[in-house]
């Protein structure tokens, strides 16, 4: 099994990518959906949140996840709070994951935080998805209902396109032609299939 980092700003469509190549054979793992799994469920992470950002988990003990969005986003220092509670929970469930689909060749970590997390260093190859601001902006309304403030807000405080052009191995653009979006992931996972295989 070959981990493969997958990452980029909100609204790239890593989704999207993911999924062209879990057609192809491709195993997945999304941290954000472990996170989501983690904030419903897992007290001692939860328990740590609520201490750090006062009470920011609902009526039934799950994190309210648009609260603490709203504390964490307009704020590094209290953003960078956040990755050191959550990181570790993430990483090890990330990481039992993984292990149960070492049955395929590749399984790609599909995670935006891949860089900042330190979680490159469980993967092979790294992959970025990038696309311009003005069309990450109008996927992130359209896919969590928010404002063009709200949804601008959430990209400028991640890191820019330069970032992932220095630090990942593969870059693939995205700017709506699907078509070619899925032409250049179908050849990128050729080449890392290819690999695997040496």
């Amino acid at each position: 099994m070959k981990i493969i980092g997958l990452t980029g700003g909100s609204g790239t469509g890593k989704g999207t990518v993911a999924a062209r190549m879990r057609e192809l054979g491709a195993g997945w793992v999304d941290a954000d959906a472990v996170y989501r799994d983690l904030c419903a469920a897992n007290r001692e992470m939860l328990a740590a949140l609520n201490a750090a950002f006062g009470g920011v988990t609902d009526e039934n003990g799950a994190l309210d996840r648009p609260k603490l969005a709203q504390i964490v986003f307009s704020d590094p220092k209290k953003l960078a709070k956040l990755n050191e509670i959550t990181i570790p929970y993430i990483r090890a469930a990330s990481l039992e994951a993984m292990q149960a689909q070492a049955d395929r060749p590749i399984v790609l970590y599909d995670a935006p935080t891949l860089f900042e997390a330190g979680a490159d260093d469980l993967c092979e190859k790294t992959i970025g998805v990038l696309a311009d601001t003005k069309i990450r902006v109008q996927r992130v309304m359209a896919r969590d209902g928010i404002s063009a403030e709200a949804a601008r807000a959430r990209i400028l405080a991640q890191p820019n396109d330069d970032f992932y052009r220095e630090k990942c191995d593969y870059i693939l653009e995205n700017n709506g032609d699907l078509a070619a979006l899925w032409r250049e992931a179908d050849a990128l996972y050729l080449i890392l299939s290819k690999g695997e295989q040496k």
